[in-house]
Parts: C-alpha cells; structure tokens; sequence
C-alpha cells in the first residue's frame, strides 16, 4: 500500500531530498529540479563573516543555497510537495550563530525554517542545517509577499506579515503560532502582485496592484477592536487579541496601460517602483510615512507623478531599487539598469527564452543576480560596467579600472576638413596593452606607446619610398606581446614590407625588407602563421590566389602558389606543420584545404615555383557570409578537426579524413548575441568568441553564456583591433577609429579577487520541453546517466545527470533546427541489427531467405523532429572521450519539399463501442484512398512523433537508419537515411491513417523460424502508432526495409555525393541543399546505364516507387481520445514465442496495456496465453493477449509511459509521477506515486540501472530526476 511521508527536514546538511517510500519496499527519491529559478534572497552574516554574502534561490519546490565568494552550490532542500517556491524571506540573527528564520512561500502554503550556516574553518567545508520551525496552515488565497515584522506594544513580540490576493493582510504570531490580525483593504478586489514596506505592525505600508491597472497604496493603524471574520483556512480556528487594527487608504496610483506584475519599495518608504503588462516601468512618489495622518484623504496621482522607464519589447516581470539605482528584468531576456532620473545605463541580455523572472540587487557589494526561465544564475559586480561617474581627463577616461583614450595620429589634420592630402589612418594592430601599431594612406607605420594617464608617444618606425596607402597589416606573434614583432605591411603598389622591432619602451627597427609580390592594387592580405614561424609568409590577392614566401638572410623567394577552386578573395588561413595541411577561409563563406609538405617548405631555393592544388574544400560552410577566421585543431591518426567563424554569427566545426580526403561538416554554434563572430581565443580551447552585434563589439564568454564585453564603435566595416589577455573578463583592450580620432577603451586589471559576471546554476533550455531520451551507454556506470532534450526553441540539449549531490552537472547544446523550428520528438537509436547475405542475393523471395540480426555492434544516433517538417540525425564522436562525457555531432538534416505535403481524404470511420475488448480492422479499398497536396498549408505541418531503428548489410559498411515519422497531416511515412553518405529517401506511406498519430514505437523481432524451413529465420519489423481518434494501429515494414537493403547493397560508392553540406541557420546562410525521393517524377534519366549488378544513386530514384502499406490490424477506440504516449518493453524470447508489453497513456486519463505475442504461423499458442485478437500472416502470427485498462490512472491527460515488463512508469499533468507493478497476468495495481516539481509535465523516460534501481526522467517545464529502487527481493 500506498504511504505517504510529510516532509522531514535532514538532520545533517540537507542535500539529499526526503525519499518518499513506496509499499514499505520500494522507494522513490526525488532529485534535484532542473528549470525556472522563481525566488531570490541574500542572506548576510555579521562581521567577521566574509565580505558577499549567501544567497537563496527558489527553483520548483526546492531551495537552492550558494556560496557567492566560491561561486558554488552548496545544499538544496526540498521544502514542497509539487508547490512552486514563490517567495522567500529571512530574518537575520542578532548574534553572530549564524542562524536566520526564513519564511517561504508558494500559492497558498507557508513554511518557516531555522536555517544555520557553519562558516568553514581552514579548508573544511560549510555545512549548513535547514530546520523546520512551522508549517501554517493553507490559506484562502494565494500568497503575495511575507516580511517579518515587530509589535508596536510588546518588542520581544516577534510576527510575520502575510499579504494575500484578497488584499488583506495577516499577522502570524511565531510564538503563539496562530494568526492574531487580520487587516482588509477597503478596495476589495484581486490582486497580481503586493509588497509590504515596514518594521512594526502600526507602520505597515502596503501596496496592492490591481487587476484594473492600479495601484491601491494603504497603511495599518490602529482602531477599536472588531472581531475577525474572515479565516485564513476553514479548518484552523483564528486567535484574536483584544487590540484591533484597521486599513486606511494612502493614495491610489494610475497610469499602467496593463497588468501591474511587481512592486517595490524604496529603503525609506518614499517612492514606488512598479512594472507592467505594458513594456513600461514607473516610478512614483507616495506620501511619507512621517508627515501622512491617519485620516488621510485619498489621492489619486497621474502618470506625470514621476518618471516612466520605456526600453523594454515585452512584459516586465520583476524590479528592485536601492538609493541610486533601479534594476527591471522583462519577458525580452533582458535586465536594464536604470538611474532615478529614468536614463537608461546598461543592458545586460545573457538569459534565453521565456524571459527573467527575477533580480535582485545588493548595495553592500554591488551584486546583482538574475534569473529566468532557463535555470541560470547569473551575478554581475554592477557598479564596475556602468558609464556613469566616467570623466575624461587629457584625452582618458577612467571608472573602476576601466579607461577611455583618444589620440591622434601627428599629422592628421585636427582643425580643418578632410582632403586628398590628409593623412589617416588605414589600419591598426595592438602590440601590448600599452602599444599601438598604426598604419596610414601615406605609407607611414607608427607605433604609439599609451601611458595610464593617456599621455601618447609617437615613434615612426617605418616610411615608404612614396605616400602609397598600407593596405594590410600582419604581425608575428599576433595574439601576445612580445618584444620580438615582424610586421608585414602591404601597400597599393602590390608590394610587401617586412619591419623586425625589437623591445617596444625603445623599440629598435632592424633593416626592412621590400619586394615586390602582387601587381599594383592586387595584394589584399597578408598572413603570418604561428606553426611556420616569422620564416614563412602568405599574401593573396582578389581572385583566390594564395603564394607563399620565404624569408633567409634578409631575401625572399616564392616557394608555393596556391589557387582556390573559387575565384574569390581569401581573407583568412591557418597552416599546421605537423599535420602538412593548410586551410583558407574566402569572402562568400568557402571553405578550401591545401597540401603543405615538409619537403616544400624546406626545399632549397628552385627556379621552379610548386603549383598546388586543392586536396579539398567545402562550399558554403558560413552561406554566403564570409568567412572571418579558421584554425585546425586537434587531430588524430584519421582525421582534422578544423573551426571557422563567420559574418553569419556561426561557428563551425568540420573534420578532415586524411585516408578518403572528404571533409565533412559535424556541428555548428550559433552565438546569438554576435551578428558577426570575428574570431574565438585561445586558438587551443576557445573559451570566448569576439565579434559584432550590430555597432557595438562584443566579447561572449562560450562556457558561461555571458558578456564579457560590449563597446559601442559604429560597426566591424571601421578600422579596428583589440587585444586579450589570460583573463578577458580583467583584460582586454579595444580600439576603434572614428572621425580621425584612435578610440581606446582599456580594461586591465593584474590581479582581483573574483570574477565578473558568473554563472552559478546550469543554463537549461528556457521554453518548454516536449519530448526528451536517455543515451544509455552500456560501459559507463549507473552513476553518471545523459539525456536528450528537445525544447520548444528548436534546441537539442545534451545533460550530463550523477547521483552525486549537484544532480545536473553540464548541459551542452547539440543544435538547433532550421529556423528554431520547434523540437517535438526525440529517439535513440544504438543496435545496428544485421542482414545476412542470403537475404540480398535473391530479389523477393522473402518467404524463403533468412535472416540474421547481431546487435554486437553498437552505434549512437540521436533522431530529432519537429515543426515545419524538419528531420535532424546526430552521431556520436568516434573519438575516445573521457566516462564522464559524450560528445555528439550533426550528421544530416533534411527539409521536405514544397510539393511533398500529404494527406488522406475521403476515409470513412467505422463507428465501434468498446474498448480494448471490442477490436476491429480498418479495412479501405485501396482504390478509395486519395492522396492530396495542401500546399497552402505547407509551412502549418510539422512532425509529431518519431520512431527509428538501424540495419545494416553484413560485411558492408552501408547501414540504413529507417525513420518513421508522424505529420499533423494524418501521414505516417517511413523513411531512409543511408549512412556514411548522408542521403535521404523516402521509401513508403502508411495508410490509412483518418487522424494525426501522436506516438509511434516500434518493435524488431530478431531470428523468428521460417515456416518452410525450420533452420532459417528471418526477422520482422514492426511500427505501432497511437492516434488523435484513441486508436492503436499495427503495421509490418519488413518486406519493405528488405526490399530497400537489398538496393542500398548494389548502391555503387563513388556516385554517392554528399548533396547537403550543412545545415539552415534561418540567419541567411542557407548552405546547400537537395531532396532525393524514391518518387521523383523529374529526375532525368541518366546518360549511360549503369550495369545489372550495380546501382548507383540516380538509378534508385528511377527505379522505385514509393509503397502504401496497409495495417496489419487496428485497435479501435482503445482510448476515447488522443493517445499521447506509447511504450514498447524490450522483446524477450520464450521457448514458443517472441513477447513484449505494450502500454499506452491518453486524454481519456486511462492506461492500456497488452501483450504482444510474435510466433510461426504454424505454431498454436499455448493454453496460458489469454488472447483477445490473432493476426496470421504466411511466415508469422501476431497474438494480442492479457489486456488491462486502468480508467482513471491519473486524474489529468497521461503525457508519458514507460515499462520493462515488471513495472510501469506513468506521468500526467496533474504533476504525478505513478509507479505500476505488472502482474503475470498483465495487471496493472498502483505501488506509489510521487508529486514532481515540473509544471505541465510532456515527457518521461526510464533507464534502468542493474537489477535494482531506476532512472526516471520527467520534462516539461524544466526536467527532474526521480530514482525508483528496488528491494532485494524484488529484483
């Protein structure tokens, strides 16, 4: 039976959340909530107490405790059963123990607590102890805000304040533990949001937001006594003094065009912050505490009553105020920072989807932490980034260590307008944090040594013969300072100068070398290569030519010259000696690989120059926007991995194969905040991309999703250049030209404590998540699990889950579908079922071939579907990781075609009364099913469900990944991915399907007997989908994936071409693309026919057409409404036939499940087998047998199911996580269930870890982690 355990708070440090136990053997654990952080709150500790102070967040039903000088996590406490934490407040001690009360809040509970914080001693750790102090009985309404407050007679008194939607308020008495007043606003009505401001009960000020777009200001005072009417709950009985108060109106304040969702006081009672449904925030001022009586009139004030913050584009959800300061976070992802005086300061966009729900801004230390949707917890040191108090001084400007130059070149022209004869400035590169290299149009190379006051040295260092315009700049070593530079300067002529400096306080210019290395306006670039050294050069010019020089003995010679498949203009390169490539970027987004041999670069001189060609190259690896830089990274024995960037705002990752020389592309990041991602740093590792957004240059820290820097600076087109060091968040330089003025903005700190902005909690997907799969790897642990999520932004996530404390300790995004199209299913697909050769030498004799499945090979694919009919395979890295990763990568996308949209019409239902019981075929004429095209609806299809499985053809490398995937159209279609060459068919359409399906599984049975042979088997492949309409369909693909192999092995290798390269970004850099279908009336045929034994991949196109498989039966009204989900055990072999447990979940709130029985069709089934239906074909017979029907399984839609045969995992949205044992008659009884803090759960997936213990994995808004474990005997 059934037991359920109130939450005890642990003895010890609390970070286990209480088990919750299940039929006095079992137990269900609840882990930690992965989702939206709903409550902020500090916690300061006296002297000598370190100098930031804890904070608590509120995250599901769960407190979250952080150390902010460390940056971790150091407990969370469950607090809630299925209760969203809404609130909290604390209480300070006034000793130095260490001990608060902290009141928490959500809907209509509320807990106190005794929180204690152990400081740590030495190199211990801090332990902390969350103790429960009372839990008060539910409330009428909903709970707004809580502060703890003092009695105005009796100090030693100590209460709490308790703000409800009704617009009262209720005194909670700690020591009575019983309410003693209750206090009514006159304006009775509902409230969206309410904050209180005061210590005592008698100076309570209250301000109410209404649901008229109002704000109702009222105080307490006191008044005669008056019994309280009304109850905070009908089964506790209030408790009043003799002393009475009453609730006097203030003022009313108007001007909100919508719905007022906070409030917040100033730290004196003075003024209001409130934000809107309108995108505005408003400031107002309302009478003092000290100078209003008791009997004040009311008052209503205008919106000119004081200033009205407009910047946000959405909803403003959250605000908070301090003396000079007010902080608005918004539905937009962004948190603005705003003066008292209304002026906008900083924006600071870090958080994704829905939005920030809350801020929170400490004066003391300047901390401000955010929180949104999308589970993160960002800190920033405020005062550090804003622009205010910035003074310039003789050309600097200085503010926390940040500072601001302007200089100007010696002869620019600082009074007069610009002419032909005016010199400026053409190019610029940082030799130091203090140094300029500044190139001119008058052939001059400067170097201008900045001192921290601003004061300017200007030392020429190298003059052209004649004023020709330096129109490329390179220097060796580019990325640090160094007292050793080699500048190469190119000039209008198509000459090449290469300058040596020595030391820059007094730099020392060795003698130059010139020479001549393009015709005149023909050199472009100019590039040093870390790898070769000062020794070798590179220079291009406009039609893609790259050559190569050599530097000895102040002379140069051409050692190679280089020319690209596109006559287009290379603007980057990376060379490596080790692995004799070199790669080169151009301006329309290509991608070009070279050869560079050993023997090349160190030939002697020669008469002749090596002409190369390319080994490779990749067209439109960044669209058409150009390629801004690229470096080849680690390598292995087979492959290159090599990463571009680009003016799309990608970064792209691309591998190499050294043995087939193809170069394919694996993955691709899409830096949201840049337009333009100029390069990443370091090379080895970045870490960080550097780019533009618009006119304003970015640093974007990549592991924490966070600004590191933003400076605006009119755009990447201006000449520019910055400079990094180990630490871009302390160090980093930016300068820019405007106007003929040099710009510097210098951020350089040696050494500091901490580190600004941090991320302290996981950034999880910040929109709703539909679908999510365990990636089970059978070689790692039961400790350390992965999951797969996709989400409702065209995300596809990858978490990292350990049993450990910190459950959730990475996430890594996979990808994003086209355009953001929204991810609505996800599946796995690991065994690679094997065909024997029998089966593919003779065409259709399907009856008489055999067949083999060796699921000994394993391999990782990922399979993501969703909205505009978008199909994404990823694939596990082949590279050796370490057990605690695993590292995806795309393999392919593919798109439908714009005619390729279907549906069925003209189906008629046949109208059935029973269940499961009541079975029933759906028999249609093939002749009346009519396939239509709805074009004009095209882009309203998406995909709903997915299913797949792998098979490949013994002692080949050709494997085929059959993907059946379910449209809103009412379509079911099965299709194909052949592997390694990444090409999509489709191969047949399962009808008829009258409605949408919702779900699809599917099931393989491996080596079942031929009926003519007994020393043969074959296999059968089989999809089962669950429909809009309640029904449960079955369908057999195996002649048909048959039929497709057999192809797929005559398939000749070298005609296979890669016909998509990369995939969509919806950011104008499309790639390439192509559709192949097996039904393609268009393709042309080809020019010479390929032989008998061979096909190649246009002949497949011709050759085939695509099928129509009927059901193999039809379960009709097994549900009254949409079956949601649906879930298939593993097939276990027992000595007469193959079984497994199918159980379905729906609208209806009921669960279904059956047996699914596969034998010969010459086999009788056995006397134990109860069946309710029989399918026979001529190799097999499908037995349907021990039906069962839980009716009310959920009191809400069942959304996700899983089962192993023994037990049954059900989730719904009434919050509930339910656990079924499965007797041996197919029984389903309840064994427990427990409430999970996802909001509007979607999904569920189970992975089972030994004999014992299970994995459940629940996502909808957010993702939780429940382990359900076995007692001995039960395994």
């Amino acid at each position: 039976m059934w037991r359920s355990l109130f939450f005890r708070p642990h003895k010890n440090s609390g970070r286990r959340p209480p088990a919750i136990s299940v039929a006095e053997e079992e137990q269900m654990e609840s882990r930690q909530y992965l989702g939206e952080i709903s409550a902020l709150c500090y916690l300061h500790l006296p002297p000598p107490s370190p100098s930031l102070p804890y904070l608590l967040a509120g995250t599901g039903s769960q407190l979250l405790f952080y150390d902010l000088v460390s940056s971790t996590m150091i407990a969370s406490f469950q607090v809630f059963d299925g209760i969203r934490v809404h609130g909290i407040c604390c209480l300070p001690s006034q000793d130095t123990s260490g001990t608060f009360r902290v009141a928490v809040f959500g809907e209509r509970r509320l807990k106190l607590f005794l929180f204690n914080i152990q400081l740590p001693h030495h190199d211990d750790q801090t332990l902390v102890r969350l103790v429960s102090f009372q839990s008060l009985p539910n409330f009428g309404h909903w709970i707004l805000d809580v502060c703890f407050i003092k009695d105005c007679v009796n100090e030693g008194s100590q209460f709490l304040a308790i703000g409800c939607t009704d617009n009262s308020v209720y005194f909670w008495d700690t020591l009575t533990s019983r309410v003693s007043y209750q206090v009514s606003s006159p304006d009775r009505c509902l409230l969206y949001t309410m904050r209180m401001w005061g210590d005592k009960i008698d100076s309570i000020h209250v301000a109410s937001g209404t649901i008229f777009n109002e704000i109702i200001v009222w105080k307490v005072v006191c008044g005669c006594y008056t019994p309280c009417l009304d109850n905070p709950s009908k089964d506790s009985e209030v408790h009043v003094c003799s002393r009475q108060y009453k609730a006097v109106p203030v003022c009313k304040l108007s001007g909100h065009e919508g719905s007022i969702f906070r409030i917040t006081w100033s730290l004196d009672g003075s003024k209001l912050v409130s934000v809107s449904d309108d995108r505005s925030a408003r400031i107002w001022e309302v009478l003092n505490a000290k100078n209003d009586t008791n009997n004040a009139a009311e008052l209503t004030i205008s919106p000119s009553g004081g200033p009205v913050l407009f910047g946000h584009s959405a909803r403003v959800w959250d605000c908070c105020m301090s003396d000079s300061l007010i902080i608005t976070v918004g539905e937009d992802c962004t948190c603005r920072v705003w003066g008292l005086d209304g002026t906008q300061l900083r924006i600071i966009k870090e958080h994704i989807g829905r939005g920030v729900w809350r801020c929170l801004y400490d004066p003391v230390s300047s901390l401000l932490v955010t929180a949104g949707f999308d589970s993160a917890l960002k800190v920033h040191l405020l005062h550090s980034s804003l622009p205010m108090g910035l003074t310039i001084c003789n050309g600097a400007g200085e503010y926390e260590s940040k500072q601001i130059f302007t200089i100007q070149i010696p002869n620019s022209n600082r009074t007069g307008l610009m002419d032909s004869r005016s010199e400026y400035v053409r190019c610029m590169h940082f030799a130091s944090e203090n140094a300029l290299f500044v190139a001119t149009n008058n052939g001059i190379l400067y170097l201008a040594k900045i001192s921290d006051t601003g004061d300017v040295t200007w030392t020429q260092l190298f003059r052209a013969s004649e004023d020709i315009p330096i129109v490329c700049i390179s220097v060796f070593p580019g990325g640090t300072s160094c007292v050793d530079n080699w500048i190469a300067l190119g000039d209008g002529k198509g000459r090449l100068t290469v300058v040596r400096v020595v030391g820059l306080p007094a730099p020392e210019v060795n003698p130059f070398l010139t020479w001549s290395a393009e015709a005149e306006r023909q050199l472009l670039g100019t590039f040093w290569c870390e790898s070769l050294g000062p020794t070798y050069i590179f220079t291009t010019n406009p039609r893609g030519k790259l050559k190569l020089w050599r530097i000895e003995s102040f002379s140069e010679y051409l050692v190679a010259e280089f020319t690209s498949c596109f006559p287009i203009r290379i603007i980057c390169l990376d060379a490596s000696f080790q692995e004799e490539v070199l790669v080169c970027g151009d301006l329309r987004g290509n991608l070009v690989l070279f050869p560079l041999l050993r023997d090349t670069l160190l030939s002697t001189p020669v008469s002749s120059v090596a002409q190369i060609s390319p080994l490779n190259y990749f067209k439109g690896a960044h669209g058409i926007s150009s390629v801004t830089s690229v470096s080849i990274h680690g390598s292995s024995s087979s492959n290159i991995e090599l990463h571009s960037t680009g003016g799309d705002g990608c970064i792209c990752y691309l591998e190499y194969d050294k043995f087939e020389q193809k170069m394919e592309f694996i993955g691709m990041k899409q830096v949201k905040e840049l337009s333009l991602v100029k390069s990443f740093f370091p090379n080895d590792n970045p870490d960080y991309a550097i780019g533009f957004a618009s006119a304003d240059f970015i640093i974007w820290n990549l592991s924490t999703e966070t600004k590191v820097a933003e400076i605006p600076c009119g755009g990447w087109r201006r000449p520019h250049t910055y400079f990094l060091g180990d630490i871009p968040e302390m160090k980093n330089c930016f300068a820019y030209v405007k106007d003929e003025v040099i710009y510097m903005h210098k951020h350089w700190v040696v050494t500091s404590d901490k580190i600004y902005p941090q991320n302290l909690h996981l950034q999880f997907h910040g929109r709703e998540m539909h679908s999510l799969c365990f990636i089970v790897d059978h070689k790692n642990n039961c400790q350390l699990g992965f999951i797969a999520t996709g989400c409702e932004d065209g995300t596809v996530r990858l978490t990292r889950y350990s049993s450990g404390f910190d459950n959730w300790s990475a996430s890594k995004l996979l990808g994003e579908h086209v355009g953001g199209s929204a991810v609505r299913s996800l599946c796995s697909v690991q065994k690679v079922h094997t065909l024997t050769d029998c089966m593919m030498n003779t065409a259709g004799a399907t009856s008489k071939q055999g067949s083999h499945l060796d699921d000994q090979e394993d391999q990782f694919l990922l399979i993501s579907v969703g909205a505009k009919r978008v199909i994404t395979a990823w694939t596990r890295k082949s590279i050796s990781t370490p057990e605690s990763e695993m590292l995806f990568q795309w393999l392919s996308s593919d798109l439908p075609n714009r005619r390729s949209g279907t549906n069925l019409n003209g189906l008629k239902k046949k109208e059935t009364t029973g269940n499961l019981d009541d079975v029933s075929i759906d028999i249609v004429p093939s002749e009346s099913t009519e396939i239509c095209c709805n074009d004009g609806n095209e882009n309203d299809w998406r995909y709903l469900a997915v299913t797949a499985f792998l098979v490949k053809i013994f002692g080949s490398r050709t494997s085929v990944c059959f993907i059946v995937v379910a449209c809103s159209d009412a379509t079911v279609t099965l299709r194909a991915l052949v592997l390694p060459h990444r090409l999509w068919f489709d191969i047949a359409l399962l009808i008829p399907s009258a409605s949408p399906v919702l779900s699809l599984q599917h099931v393989i049975i491996p080596e079942l007997p031929s009926c003519k042979d007994k020393s043969q088997t074959k296999s059968v492949f089989t999809v089962i989908s669950g429909s809009t309409d309640g029904s449960i369909a079955f369908w057999d693909v195996t002649e048909t994936v048959q039929t497709f192999m057999q192809k797929v092995s005559n398939l000749k290798k070298e005609d296979c071409r890669n016909f998509q390269k990369r995939p969509q970004t919806g950011r104008g850099s499309q790639g390439g693309r192509q559709w192949r279908s097996l039904d393609n009336p268009d393709q042309k045929p080809a020019a010479t026919s390929p032989k008998p034994s061979e096909t190649t991949e246009d002949s497949m196109q011709d050759q085939t057409s695509l099928n129509m498989i009927q059901p193999l039966h039809v379960f009709k009204n097994v549900h009254q409404s949409g079956v949601n989900c649906l879930h298939v055990s593993d097939v276990t072999d027992f000595e007469s036939c193959f079984s497994c447990n199918v159980i379905s979940g729906g609208d209806d709130q009921a669960l279904h499940s059956f047996r699914l029985n596969v034998m010969g069709s010459d086999d009788r089934p056995t006397s134990d087998i109860q069946f309710i239906h029989q399918v026979k074909s001529s190799n097999y017979q499908i037995i349907f047998s021990h039906p069962d029907k839980t009716a009310s399984a959920h009191s809400s839609a069942v959304k996700g199911v899983w089962t192993d045969g023994n037990w049954v995992f059900s989730t719904g949205l009434d919050q509930r996580l339910r656990c079924w044992r499965v007797s041996t008659d197919g029984k389903l009884s309840e064994h427990g269930h427990l409430i999970v803090s996802v909001p509007e759960p979607e999904a569920l997936d189970v992975r089972k870890c030994g004999r014992t213990r299970y994995q459940i994995a629940v996502a909808g808004r957010g993702m939780q982690m429940v382990e359900f474990l076995l007692a001995p005997a039960d395994s």
